[in-house]
């Protein structure tokens, strides 16, 4: 179920709040938000609902009895953590990336003279990616003694599958909201506050994003060869706009309809393309994945503690994971690859003081296209369709055949002016309120 389909928007969102504020109590309301997670997963996949309950189950036995058990020792518990991780990390690498694994596999099978097996392939689950990293940060927060533990099962499958950030986020770590779970205040200012926040969300997922995105299909169902390249242009930042208001528009909703319910949830995106340089860029774009990288990977492996060299290849490794985690394609790890080059860049530039006499505007213009060319790489089905249409955009490769699609058609006058409004308001410097 998506968030702005009718049948949430119009049936499920009104039941949810009806029984939620029905009941007293927060046990009693934790327990109807768990109800209503598990439906709302379960009507978009009701298969692997079961996994992940299963799996939350498993954490929590852990958890209760391994991490947060007095008696045992400290190699113990390591080992429980270790075991609870392998454990999530597994089945995400297992439901998201067996199948490329094997697409990958059968060609070099192939030329050794080995049969292709035999594959059925392997469904992903709802929400895989988010899930597995709230339970990753579920078992670390409480293995460091960040907060404490859940009281019951209940608030710990609150945690793993509370709805409004099941889909698109924002990522939530456990010692943010642990407290939240079992004491929070309503009111009806902040039930107003939040209502608003979700109305946000949707008007940038309906009026914006919907639109451009339509424009931004059009485009990238044509061979490249056969654009031209202004036509490849407004396509790409069609799909900007898209997956800005998109992706922002959810987490709006989320943090809204959390805050509806009591949750003050993290903020996700802040003006991200206002940056003027790619390291302020993934400050402000879904800042809870880049809190969480830097938080279980980045500082772990020793962040920027270390020699200059060895923070470059930390750099690196984050953003190769984040790629992959993004989707199973080469051209999600050249779209890490990508910004783990402009990262080190920036890095090695600021370590030797070097700084560009531009103004800002110019900066931001710099990065913006930066992030473009990336976006490229995360929006083409294939590496080659990305290079391809990459190619066309600077004129790199001639344009083979013309195309039969005529720009009015492609590009009604309507969807220009989205992509125009949502540019003005996605690089422009806004009030709050207004972004």
């Amino acid at each position: 179920m998506l968030f702005n389909s009718p049948l949430v928007l119009l049936v499920f969102i009104p039941l949810f709040l009806i029984a939620y504020f029905a009941v007293p109590g927060i046990r009693l309301r934790n327990a109807v938000i768990v109800l209503f997670s598990i439906f709302f997963f379960a009507w978009g996949d009701p298969v692997f609902v079961w996994y992940v309950i299963a799996g939350t189950w498993i954490d929590y036995m852990i958890i209760k009895h391994v991490l947060m058990n007095p008696t045992l020792s400290e190699e113990v518990k390591k080992g429980g953590l270790v075991v609870a991780i392998l454990i999530n990390v597994g089945a995400l690498l297992f439901f998201k990336y067996a199948n490329f694994f094997v697409d990958q596999v059968q060609p070099l099978l192939h030329m050794i003279g080995i049969e292709k097996p035999s594959w059925y392939g392997v469904a992903l689950p709802l929400g895989i990616s988010f899930i597995a990293f709230h339970k990753i940060s579920f078992v670390l927060d409480l293995y460091k003694q960040r907060t404490s533990p859940p009281a019951s099962f209940i608030e710990a499958l609150l945690y793993i599958l509370f709805f409004p950030q099941l889909i698109a986020g924002p990522i939530i770590r456990y010692h943010e909201i642990s407290q939240q779970i079992r004491v929070r205040t309503h009111s009806a200012e902040e039930f107003i506050a939040g209502f608003f926040r979700f109305a946000r969300g949707l008007g940038k997922k309906a009026l914006i994003a919907d639109p451009a995105g339509e424009i931004a299909n059009a485009i990238f169902a044509l061979p490249p060869e056969s654009l031209p390249s202004h036509y490849a242009w407004v396509g790409v930042l069609a799909y900007s706009v898209q997956i800005y208001f998109d992706f922002s528009g959810y987490s709006d909703m989320a943090i809204g309809l959390g805050r509806v319910v009591g949750f003050r949830f993290p903020e996700n995106f802040n003006q991200p393309y206002t940056a003027k340089s790619v390291t302020e860029f993934w400050q402000r774009w879904h800042i809870t994945l880049s809190n969480w990288m830097r938080l279980y990977l980045y500082i772990p492996l020793g962040g920027n503690k270390v020699a200059p060299w060895r923070m470059y290849f930390n750099l690196w490794i984050v953003f190769l994971i984040s790629g992959l985690w993004h989707g199973a394609a080469w051209n999600f790890v050249l779209w890490g690859a990508y910004y783990g080059f402009f990262l080190t860049l920036e890095k090695m530039c600021e370590r030797r003081g070097w700084d560009l006499p531009m103004p800002g505007v110019v900066k931001q213009l710099l990065t913006f296209v930066i992030i473009i060319n990336a976006w490229v790489l995360f929006r083409a089905e294939s590496l080659d369709y990305a290079i391809q249409l990459l190619g066309r955009m600077y004129g790199l490769i001639p344009q083979l055949q013309p195309t039969t699609e005529p720009f009015a058609l492609i590009f009604p006058p309507h969807g220009l002016v989205v992509i125009v409004v949502g540019l003005l308001i996605a690089v422009i410097p806004l009030p709050e309120a207004l972004h």
